[in-house]
């Protein structure tokens, strides 16, 4: 299934067209339990615990978005889903099938995956994820400079 969509820029004349390709995973014949999909994200304590970080230690906290987030993370050997290629699609012969090596927007494993690939990256990094928040990543990457801090929801980042 593909979705498509206008962003708008602020005073309402068309910027870009989003196109993304979404996969049914209600149709997923797996029972999965909530914990086997379940993905860690800053709840809106954690968000204000680093806003008031960030205001006192005097600093202009960033915030960013991580673009496709859910096709970035690979499914593991385990998980297997084969998909039918969205309609119009001409690089696809009619009644074949794909099999997807990337997890996508709508499987429900999807969440967890890009959560282990982020944790993965920041753990390259140096950073650590605090013992009882999972979602704020802290350590020092440059030394002499002060501890920073990442605090992760799904695809967004402060």
């Amino acid at each position: 299934m593909a979705i498509s969509t206008i962003k708008y820029e602020g005073d309402g004349k068309p910027d870009r067209c989003k196109y993304r390709i979404v996969v049914l995973g209600n149709l997923d014949p797996t029972n999965w339990s909530k914990s086997q999909c379940f993905a860690p994200v800053l709840s809106q304590l954690e968000l204000r615990l680093l806003l008031s970080l960030a205001v006192s230690k005097k600093c202009i906290p960033k915030q960013g978005d991580v673009s496709q987030a859910f096709v970035q993370s690979t499914l593991p050997d385990n998980e297997q889903y084969v998909v039918r290629p969205p309609p119009g699609c001409l690089l696809s012969k009619r009644k074949h099938y794909l099999r997807l090596i990337k997890t996508f927007y709508g499987l429900k494993h999807s969440p967890r995956h890009w959560y282990h690939k982020a944790k993965q990256v920041f753990l390259s990094l140096g950073l650590r994820p605090l013992s009882n928040s999972p979602c704020i990543f802290t350590g020092n990457i440059l030394p002499g400079q002060p501890p920073i801090y990442i605090g992760l929801y799904v695809d967004d980042f402060i």
